[in-house]
């Protein structure tokens, strides 16, 4: 798996398939501007994206 996948799914909280090819994305709350284009990137012009519930937790050292 590429550096940029991981980080990109870091970044999303959930993701789930809609009718009508639909794609619903969750991001976390504090997640920067690249993972949404790119998650459209990803998803095409069908991608909704719902309101962030929570900032991501941190991460381990």
């Amino acid at each position: 798996m590429s550096e940029n996948k991981r980080e990109f799914d870091r970044w999303v909280a959930a993701i789930s398939r809609g009718g009508l090819g639909h794609v619903y994305v969750r991001l976390y709350r504090d997640a920067p501007a690249w993972v949404r284009d790119m998650a459209v990137n990803r998803y095409g012009k069908g991608t909704v994206f719902l309101p962030a519930q929570r900032s991501r937790a941190p991460v381990a050292a």
